[in-house]
């Protein structure tokens, strides 16, 4: 799983990958988590594209969980994916590709 912590970009514990069911017959949707030692769970959705955003939550398939990173109130980490153009999201990616997972610092 290429889902790291987006605080300390430290590998997760107790990760798992979760198969939510086809969204259409050709989108595959999943839900990533996994537990960082120092900053606790964090998950994400995947439906055949990058995620947008990775969320800390008090469990797997929990509720979304406030954190405070720096000083600021943080609900959830935008991706590497979310920044890029709308016509480069458009292409057909490796929805796994590390480089799209990686949160702004």
């Amino acid at each position: 799983m290429p889902m790291r912590c987006p605080v300390c970009d430290g590998a997760l514990v107790e990760t798992l990958v979760r198969d939510l069911g086809g969204v259409t017959s050709d989108l595959v949707w999943q839900l990533h988590a996994g537990r960082c030692p120092e900053h606790g769970w964090f998950q994400t959705e995947v439906i055949s594209r990058p995620p947008r955003e990775i969320f800390p939550v008090n469990k797997p398939f929990g509720a979304a969980r406030r954190m405070i990173v720096d000083g600021v109130e943080v609900f959830s980490f935008s991706t590497a994916w979310n920044d890029l153009p709308a016509a480069e999201q458009r292409r057909r990616v490796d929805p796994f590709e590390a480089r799209y997972w990686q949160t702004r610092r």
